[in-house]
């Protein structure tokens, strides 16, 4: 069965934006099948059709999938893989929080609900944190907080930002390695 990868971009981004393409494209030639979402209403996003949008795209979970969230898609991930209590093989969060961000109080809906850190931590056996010393716009002390919640490998790196093209960052060869990392 074709292992599967699920990435959900953040907050007034799309499937074409950032690394994503370029992602999509190394794993798609590795054999994976590879889903890069659209979320709705990206630049006014709200956590329930976030949700929603996720359940109407991943009808079943399987325990071979691999799910890759990038600033709010981490949270939107959580909330998703929280809700269907499933087992997954693998979670890479690039630049995730789960709390208020002073910047951005308009993202405040997604970060209101405490999420069960032991159910997710016990459907996830591989879990990796992705953080950038230098991000603008979150806080790298609430990326390395989210991995301390879910007791994932954290990776702090220094020169990307947030992770986005407009930083420079059109390719990401981290993630690409957790992925393919047994």
């Amino acid at each position: 069965m074709q292992q599967r990868v699920f990435i959900t971009h953040g907050y007034t981004a799309n499937s074409q934006k950032h690394w994503f393409p370029w992602l999509k494209a190394r794993l798609e030639n590795q054999g994976f099948y590879v889903e890069v979402f659209d979320m709705p209403n990206s630049a006014h996003p709200h956590p329930q059709e976030w949700l929603a949008y996720h359940q109407s795209e991943i009808p079943e979970i399987r325990e071979t999938d691999i799910f890759v969230g990038h600033s709010l898609g981490c949270i939107a991930t959580l909330r998703f893989l929280a809700s269907q209590n499933q087992k997954i093989n693998k979670l890479i969060l690039v630049a995730g929080f789960d709390q208020h961000l002073p910047n951005l109080p308009e993202l405040d809906e997604f970060t209101q609900e405490t999420l069960d850190y032991s159910q997710l931590i016990a459907n996830i056996p591989q879990r990796t944190v992705i953080a950038s010393a230098d991000d603008h716009v979150v806080n790298p002390q609430f990326t390395a907080q989210l991995a301390e919640q879910l007791e994932a490998k954290y990776l702090l790196l220094n020169g990307y930002k947030h992770f986005t093209e407009s930083a420079g960052v059109t390719e990401l060869p981290v993630v690409l390695e957790e992925i393919l990392s047994r």
